[in-house]
């Protein structure tokens, strides 16, 4: 490859994927690009002589009709062989149209052609790091690259084409660094992909071009310059308190909401009036109203006359992003003064630059773990946060482990990068930033921080009905002790000195050989204790066990015999500490001086060391987080909450495993989280299970009698643009067998009356699975696209595979039911399986009901119900999201007219929501009614 190269893009559409099973071409299309311009371009639809399969069909609109009277590919092989002779061929997935053309040629008695193939799958992974599709349609979505006719060969061609010239430009932007940095990966990429980076290596050099003035290089690391926050003035700025002032602020594509006003004007009170300004502030603000903008907008003002920050905690790290990337964007160009914002995550979530560099060194034999470096490599001219997540990986590849932050402790001023370490760079802005984001798990774990570092900020809780599930969660344990055990079992296999295969075989030296024999008598010792740890424990609980007839059973301990089974046993936990103490500090040792020799070191080495020392810090991770569980108050009195212990074992009693949990929130945020901060303002879409209950003031840990409460209407019309159905001859629930038939006959019916996206939601995976099973087989089987939760891929995925449908149906548990925002059509069916109770067999949800009967109250209405309520609400709030939006909610469970608390769950819904409660043949009547009433072009029932 060379700059004069000529690059033929090809995109082919077949019978089928495998041309060994006698699949054939049915449509060829090529462009040729040659020095950044297209030069000529070839397309043909090819007679397969044989029946196209109704799925190919329908996904590239070419029938048996259109290709009747096509040529052969007999007929064309001789022009393709000679356009593609002496070209690159290129593909978007090479390793299929490639070999597939090869095999065509063969067959009618061409040679294989002798040229050098590219793949514009793996170069847009490395060279467009930051998109979360490498789709060709949503790549030229990406990059404004018109398609109008995916799946067609000529246009797939073309814009692959132009996708190709995009990619060239970026590898040929790189610096020098950074394309050495990628040849010496050597990565094993699709064909000769990987040759494109020693010519622009090569080609780079000539052109003696300078770096980019928003790059800099630094120990051997090409790093975006770091962005300079803007600097804010001294003017003092009045807030808009009426709607012409605020109309004077607005740009004009920006809607005009009475109730976001109102919310507006509510904070900027509660924090100017002395009398309120020191008590927390509740505002539920339906969707719709603008809520992000609602109280961002007052904060800013308050951010600059009173002096303090403003700290936002949201539920997750998507919504963090929304808000730095759409919010806060609008309120700069609202502000008549600027305001600078920082996202601020756990350390896990960015690269340590040193650690990255640190793995650059040792060749890699992974394939994903190749990639993934060049793609870094290419992300550090780019970022400016170091942030993973926008990387978009899934399933969290096993190389990040390697390279993520481990906190700013581990950052000193000897560090090669600590100028410019991500971490510290975050950190060192934070004093400067009015804005600060975070998500509820970040201010339970880090709240301390932001009160001894920052002047009393002001805090937002947003989706505050979250905060106690993450205040629970975050202070959650669990330590396996045959996990570790295990550990520690494969590492004295690698130590054992007759191992072959081990790597003390493998490091045959004497200081090694050393040090690795005191390691194996420590690692002995320590599986001792660790087993006689466990069979203690294990004895502690066994006559709570009685018989255990499922694999696993969870038995309580409560806090006085967790504190006495600590005391007995504290030699044994001193011993095992010391023994974990020592063993890091010689593998600190050995790890040193493994470095120090990097260069006399083979790749299989390499492998062998670092394994050895993952797998034994990995160990000693597991056994700190007993360390943790062990000094866990057990007291409510000291502020730190009260905890729950239990103890999981296996029915062969073989398998032990240690948790805790705390219990409740009363006592830990208030003292652990609110007190480092201004009076908090809470606000969500839903937040109240109705207008008396105690739930949301005992969840957020708030004295209702001090606590300010705002309750925003919903200007949607309801009473127009949604109905809700509630089926009345539904089985009792307790009947699985017969409730699951019912469901499944009730979801055909409703799939047959109307061709709308729909979203059904469950409350676990098992009935996804069982239902998702009926639905797909047997002569009934549903035709549409199903996907389920944990059968058809994660949530992203399930998301966007339901946007990018018309008439999608999607069967969802547990993260569908909020937090997803799929308006204008994308949702017009809710169907909601069953009434989203907690399941009454889990040990928390026991101890719980424990808890609030101790205190003599009803854990049915104190804990069950106010939570499935507002599960309910949050359920139906997927559907109308914008005051376009319009859909239907069906509730299969009968239990919502004829309990007596389906009443009071009725009374939290929308007044003006139209209610028909009847049997499922007269629901599914009405509901096709109200879509032809509804009835639009882009839909047909």
């Amino acid at each position: 490859m060379d700059t004069n190269t000529i690059y033929a893009i090809v995109d082919i559409e077949t019978t089928g994927t495998n041309v060994a099973d006698g699949n054939r071409i049915i449509q060829f299309g090529a462009v040729l690009v040659q020095n950044g311009q297209i030069i000529n371009k070839f397309a043909t639809d090819v007679n397969p002589q044989q029946s196209i399969p109704e799925p190919i069909k329908a996904l590239t609109g070419i029938t048996d009709e259109q290709v009747k009277h096509a040529p052969l590919f007999d007929d064309v092989a001789g022009t393709i062989y000679s356009l593609l002779s002496g070209t690159v061929f290129v593909a978007h997935n090479v390793n299929f149209d490639f070999p597939f053309v090869n095999a065509e040629l063969e067959r009618v008695g061409y040679p294989v052609l002798p040229i050098e193939a590219i793949d514009t799958v793996t170069l847009s992974q490395i060279l467009l790091p930051t998109v979360d599709s490498y789709r060709l349609h949503d790549l030229s979505s990406y990059l404004s690259i018109q398609h109008d006719h995916p799946h067609s060969a000529d246009d797939d061609a073309l814009v692959t084409a132009k996708l190709l010239i995009v990619l060239l430009k970026r590898l040929t932007s790189l610096p020098i660094v950074t394309l050495q940095q990628m040849v010496a990966v050597n990565a094993d990429l699709p064909q000769q992909t990987a040759k494109l980076f020693d010519w622009a290596l090569h080609d780079a050099r000539k052109r003696h071009e300078s770096l980019a003035d928003d790059l800099i290089v630094t120990n051997g690391l090409a790093l975006r310059k770091n962005k300079v926050l803007n600097e804010t003035d001294d003017h003092e700025y009045t807030f808009p308190r009426t709607k012409k002032s605020k109309l004077k602020l607005y740009p004009k594509y920006l809607e005009w909401r009475t109730d976001q006003a109102k919310m507006m004007n509510l904070i900027y009170r509660q924090y100017t009036v002395p009398k309120t300004q020191n008590q927390p502030l509740i505002i539920e603000a339906p969707t719709g109203t603008g809520k992000s903008l609602g109280y961002t907008l007052p904060l800013a003002y308050l951010a600059r006359h009173e002096d303090h920050q403003v700290v936002i905690a949201t539920d997750t790290v998507l919504l963090q992003s929304q808000l730095m990337n759409q919010t806060l964007p609008l309120l700069n160009d609202i502000l008549p003064f600027n305001i600078n914002a920082v996202v601020v995550k756990g350390k896990q979530h960015y690269l340590d630059l040193n650690r990255f560099m640190t793995s650059l060194k040792h060749p890699e034999r992974s394939k994903q773990s190749q990639l993934i470096k060049l793609r870094l490599l290419v992300w550090l001219t780019q970022t400016v946060t170091g942030d993973l997540d926008e990387l978009h990986f899934r399933n969290d590849p096993p190389y990040l482990d390697e390279v993520r932050h481990e906190g700013l402790e581990t950052v000193t001023d000897q560090s090669p990068f600590y100028e410019n370490d991500f971490l510290h760079r975050l950190y060192a802005r934070l004093p400067y930033a009015q804005f600060i984001i975070i998500n509820h798990a970040f201010l339970v774990q880090y709240a301390t921080y932001f009160g001894a570092h920052l002047s009393k900020p002001y805090l937002v809780v947003d989706e505050a009905q979250h905060l106690a599930d993450y205040a629970l969660r975050t202070n959650r344990q669990k330590f396996d002790f045959q996990v570790t055990l295990n550990l520690v079992h494969h590492q004295l296999d690698q130590l054992d000195p007759d191992n072959k295969y081990g790597v003390v075989t493998a490091l045959h030296e004497p200081a090694f050989t050393r040090d690795f024999a005191t390691m194996r008598a420590w690692l002995v010792e320590f599986d001792r204790q660790l087993t006689a740890l466990s069979d203690y424990l294990l004895k502690t609980v066994q006559s709570k066990l009685g018989k255990i007839k499922q694999p696993y059973k969870e038995v309580a301990l409560d806090a006085d015999e967790w504190q006495a089974f600590s005391e007995d046993h504290q030699g044994l936990f001193d011993q095992l500490n010391i023994l974990a103490e020592k063993m890091k500090t010689l593998l600190t040792t050995l790890s040193q001086r493994f470095e120090s020799q990097a260069a006399k070191w083979l790749p299989s080495d390499n492998e062998h060391f670092s394994g050895f020392a993952n797998n034994l810090m990995t160990a000693f991770d597991n056994w700190q987080r007993l360390v943790t569980i062990q000094k866990q108050p057990t007291m409510v009195s000291d502020g730190r909450g009260a905890y729950l212990y239990w103890v999981t074992v296996s029915q062969d009693l073989e398998h032990v495993i240690m948790a805790s949990s705390l219990m409740s929130v009363k006592g830990f945020l208030s003292r652990q989280v609110y007190s480092n901060f201004q009076a908090p303002l809470f606000t969500g879409a839903t937040l109240f299970s109705s207008n008396r209950s105690q739930y949301l003031y005992d969840q957020l840990d708030l004295d209702r009698e001090n606590v300010k409460v705002r309750r925003l209407k919903s200007d949607f019309n309801f009473e127009k643009q949604a109905k809700l159905y509630i089926s009345k001859d539904a089985p009792d629930i307790k009947n699985d067998a017969a409730y699951t038939d019912y469901i499944v006959g009730a979801i055909r019916g409703l799939l047959r009356a109307a061709n709308r996206p729909t979203l059904i939601l469950f409350n676990s995976l098992e009935m996804i699975q069982q239902v998702y099973q009926q639905l797909t087989t047997g002569s009934y089987r549903v035709t549409r696209l199903l996907l389920a939760q944990g059968v058809s891929g994660g949530k992203e995925k399930l998301i966007k595979r339901f946007m990018d449908e018309d008439n999608a149906v999607l069967l969802g548990a547990a993260s569908f039911w909020e937090g997803i925002d799929l308006p204008q059509e994308k949702l017009q069916v809710l169907v909601i399986a069953r009434l989203p109770f907690d399941s009454p067999d889990r040990l928390e949800t026991q101890v719980q009901f424990a808890q609030l009967k101790s205190e003599g109250k009803n854990p049915f209405y104190n804990l069950s119900l106010p939570k499935a309520t507002l599960r309910l609400r949050q359920g139906i709030g997927r559907l109308i999201r914008t005051r376009s939006d319009y859909g239907v909610v069906v509730v299969l469970d009968s239990r919502l007219v004829n309990r007596h608390y389906g009443q009071t769950i009725m009374k939290t819904l929308p007044e003006s929501l139209p209610v028909l409660a009847a049997d499922m043949p007269v629901i599914t009547n009405d509901l096709a009614q109200f879509f032809k009433i509804h009835q639009t072009g882009r839909h047909k029932s």
